[in-house]
């Protein structure tokens, strides 16, 4: 029980802080970030908690740098999904395929008509 409201906590911060980042005006993006951060000292992941910490000393370039860079994970990690769905569906139900790649039932079933 402790460790689903461990894990909850930790979601709801990165989920807080996704959003903040979302903030066009960066004074105030950055003022927001930094209050989460300061609001959830006592219980935050200390590593994401540093994470942050870095990624608010990067300069507005840099910043764009990493969302580029993490979005290009992000899509590569969904290709190798899709590669993975693709040879599992040979051989596993649809609804299986997407519990082990991540992928929704309609991506797998998309998929497989194609």
């Amino acid at each position: 029980m402790r460790e689903d409201i461990f894990i909850l906590r930790q979601e709801l911060i990165h989920e807080s802080i996704e959003v903040a980042k979302q903030i066009k005006e960066e004074y105030t993006q950055i003022q927001v970030i930094a209050g989460i951060l300061v609001a959830t000292d006592k219980f935050i992941n200390e590593e994401y908690a540093k994470k942050v910490k870095e990624w608010l000393k990067m300069t507005k370039v840099a910043r764009l740098y990493e969302k580029e860079k993490e979005e290009a994970v992000a899509k590569a990690e969904k290709e190798k999904a899709i590669e993975i769905a693709r040879s599992l569906l040979e051989i596993l139900a649809p609804e299986v395929v997407a519990e082990k790649t991540g992928l929704t039932i309609d991506e797998v079933k998309q998929l497989k008509k194609n």
